[in-house]
């Protein structure tokens, strides 16, 4: 189950899903400070959730930690984004549970640029009720303005940028029948 979920997100991520987020993505760069990438797959019962963006996003600066109060800003916002239950919502009837998580610090490099990954895996009991994601992003993470999301689900694929006032992604649905 995992490795599927993760070689269908990386499939979404070759194929940039749709050319209007691959252009919004070029045009933001993968760096752009406000901006994040998210992918959401969706196989059966199962949904993998992969984050990328600008450290400064989610802690307000993107070189090592220099201070206890940096520090703590790092821990603080890893522990947040571990915590998918809180942050990707759904509709009760689908029985989604985050089933683990990871979030690692950043990789220093040097250039002045870091960036934070995260993913999250969630079952669903209930699949068919899966008609939505809700992003908490915003709320959790001022600095971060804009997703360029992309979806894979068994009814489709689509592309969409979330934003503050609109952090609700509505899943691919197959066409009732005629």
């Amino acid at each position: 189950m995992y490795t599927s979920l993760r070689n269908l997100l990386i499939l979404i991520t070759a194929m940039a899903a749709a050319p209007a987020l691959a252009a919004e993505t070029r045009s933001a760069g993968k760096h752009e400070h406000g901006a994040a990438a998210l992918d959401i797959a969706i196989d059966g019962n199962d949904m993998a959730i992969d984050l990328d963006g600008p450290a400064d996003n989610f802690i307000g600066f993107e070189h090592k930690p220099s201070t206890p109060e940096q520090t703590a800003a790092l821990a603080a916002a890893l522990a947040t984004l571990r915590d998918g239950d809180a942050l990707f919502l759904t509709p009760t009837a689908a029985g989604c549970r985050m089933i683990s998580s990871a979030a690692s610090p950043p990789a220093y490099d040097g250039s002045g640029h870091a960036d934070i990954e995260a993913s999250w895996e969630f079952k669903c009991s209930s699949p068919a009720s899966l008609l939505w994601v809700e992003v908490q992003l915003f709320a959790k993470f001022p600095g971060t303005k804009k997703l360029a999301t992309s979806v894979v689900a068994p009814a489709g694929q689509k592309a969409v940028v979330l934003t503050r006032g609109t952090p609700r992604v509505l899943l691919p649905r197959e066409a009732p029948p005629r």
